[in-house]
């Protein structure tokens, strides 16, 4: 049973990892293929790896050196937490308490791979956090860092993964559980015209299979639990811009493809980051990690068939109540912005 929990993984003996003789130094495409893969391919601004030795290790990866020294200062530490049945490891390299900037990783207690990695971050002596810099197909090693873990952190930490494993929230560890901060429930009737007629950016998931993987009750979780981890984050940002931003979360379906729209586009709020656009915006990092994710796209909601579900102002987030009446007036913006098209709210 104990094997169950905390299954065995075959290492790929193979790879390679950054170490003191690459710091400072372009990292070899053929040599560190997988690395490059990850960043490239897979779009991922920071994720956990399986080394040759069977170790895992941790990378972030800036868009330039200058962005690493800016948006890492002081004691860089690793926070354990649990939000809608995952894991989170969340890195903060920004630990003033005004502007933290975390990021998260995500483990799926349920998935064995994942559940593995999660415990052998647990059981390794240390482990290392990689700092790569990836600018115009190369990337740079700037440098690493191994993370201790006190005795108490490695028990508490466990602790929530079998939780998490036996399904027994109430078992958890005191505070260990990221909250909702005072969620509230108000109509969409209470959304000005203007925010229901903004225009934004979709992100287009293959709904056929995530249905086949998940189940129609577990992909609506799935979904709305990597939504709201967006949204945790957005809470947390280093600017307050980003903090005091306002925003609507949409979802339609149609041709065995679901898109959850975010308007108005958050481009503007990330775009003097030092990061690419994907990367810093929350939603994108979230999402994009999806194995169902496609792409994204320019999209009005409406013409979409769409139904606000999230509303977030300046901190707050409130779930939308859905009705007949809210659908009524939904196809009535539509009649009167698209009159010469099909109305798909009737």
């Amino acid at each position: 049973m104990e094997n169950e929990f905390f299954p065995q993984l075959t290492p790929d003996s193979t790879l390679l990892s950054p170490d003191e003789s690459t710091q400072g130094e372009v990292l070899d495409k053929e040599k560190y293929h997988d690395l490059y893969k990850l960043v490239e391919e897979d779009g991922l601004p920071y994720f956990t790896r399986l080394n040759g030795h069977g170790e895992v290790e941790l990378y972030l990866v800036f868009e330039t050196v200058d962005a690493f020294s800016e948006q890492t200062r002081d004691a860089v530490s690793i926070e354990f937490k649990t939000y809608q049945n995952k894991l989170l490891a969340v890195i903060w390299t920004l630990t003033d308490p005004l502007q933290p900037l975390g990021f998260p990783l995500s483990f799926d207690i349920l998935s064995a791979e994942e559940r593995f990695m999660a415990l052998t971050i647990l059981q390794q002596p240390f482990t290392y956090l990689h700092y790569l810099a990836y600018e115009d197909g190369q990337m740079t090693h700037i440098y690493s860092e191994d993370i201790h873990f006190s005795t108490d952190e490695l028990a508490r930490t466990h602790g929530m993964i079998r939780s998490l494993y036996d399904g027994k929230p109430e078992s958890m560890p005191e505070a260990a559980e990221v909250r909702e901060e005072d969620t509230q429930t108000i109509s969409a009737l209470t959304l000005p015209d203007t925010v229901l007629l903004e225009a934004g950016t979709a992100f287009v998931l293959q709904y056929k299979r995530m249905l086949a993987a998940h189940g129609e009750e577990e992909a609506q979780h799935l979904l709305m639990s990597t939504v709201k981890q967006a949204v945790w984050v957005m809470r947390r940002h280093s600017r307050s811009e980003v903090r005091d931003s306002s925003f609507t979360v949409w979802a339609a379906e149609r041709d065995d493809q679901f898109r959850l729209v975010v308007t108005p586009s958050l481009a503007h709020l990330f775009e003097v980051v030092h990061m690419s656009e994907d990367e810093a915006n929350p939603f994108s990092r979230f999402l994009m990690t999806l194995p169902e994710f496609v792409q994204t796209e320019d999209a009005t909601p409406l013409q979409l068939g769409a139904f606000p579900l999230l509303r977030y102002e300046s901190g707050q987030l409130y779930h939308l109540e859905l009705d007949e009446t809210v659908q009524e007036h939904l196809g009535s913006l539509f009649t009167q912005a698209f009159p010469a098209v099909p109305n798909p709210y009737m």
